[in-house]
């Protein structure tokens, strides 16, 4: 655990200009909509919850560690198990972190912030506000790790050939997936599944399965990958 801790910070440090940016992108659009909204009262464009823009910065981590951060690290003298589960920590931190901070700030929305300005948070288009907030803070950390998890596994393998069919096999899918009708309705139905689901239980168990499922296909890759 000391190792993986001393990996998280060094992955901070790492990721310190992307989170400077993405402070300085949600702080910019927040003055322009405050603006917008001030000098014109009547405008009723709905705003994506400050919440959700930060939360962007799991994007960019799941993508920038594995294709950066991972030769950094492997040079100063860390194995590739010490890496990978210095990334897990630092993977499921984050993702614990902003599911808490997007309930907090829900309440804050629907409480006190619209009665000023409209906007809309995932928590609510996901149907989690549903669940209490144990609830809520489950399935966010499930649905965040999934992404992460996928993304991880897509930068972690790009070098192997097998990472290269794993991509052309992802590309192919989503192309046929959403031109064919029938196709179409049976990737909306998993999206349903995993997204929407109205049992915690399920929802919860699916996404954290399959992530766990991708982070350990992404260790494959990682514990082959040349520097």
């Amino acid at each position: 655990m000391g190792k993986s801790f001393v990996l998280f910070m060094a992955s901070f440090r790492h990721m310190r200009i992307d989170i400077l940016a993405i402070l300085a992108m949600v702080v910019i659009n927040s003055a322009v909509n405050i603006i917008v909204h001030v000098s014109i009262p009547d405008n009723n464009n709905t705003q994506v919850s400050l919440g959700n823009l930060l939360t962007i910065l799991l994007i960019v981590m799941a993508i920038s560690l594995p294709l950066t951060f991972f030769r950094r690290v492997i040079n100063l003298g860390a194995t590739r198990k010490q890496y990978y589960s210095g990334l897990i920590v630092t993977y499921s931190f984050w993702a614990a972190l902003f599911s808490l901070l997007n309930i907090v700030w829900l309440k804050l929305e629907v409480g006190f912030l619209r009665e000023y300005i409209e906007t809309f948070n995932i928590i609510e288009i996901f149907h989690w506000d549903q669940f209490n907030v144990v609830g809520m803070f489950l399935y966010q950390f499930g649905a965040y790790m999934l992404l992460i998890s996928i993304l991880n596994l897509l930068c972690s393998c790009w070098r192997h050939v097998l990472g290269w069919v794993i991509w052309i096999l992802l590309i192919a899918a989503i192309s046929i997936g959403t031109s064919i009708a029938s196709l179409r309705s049976e990737l909306a139905d998993g999206l349903l599944t995993l997204l929407f689901n109205d049992s915690l239980v399920q929802g919860f168990g699916l996404t954290m399965g399959i992530s766990l499922l991708l982070l350990a296909a992404g260790w494959w890759f990682t514990s082959r990958r040349t520097i």
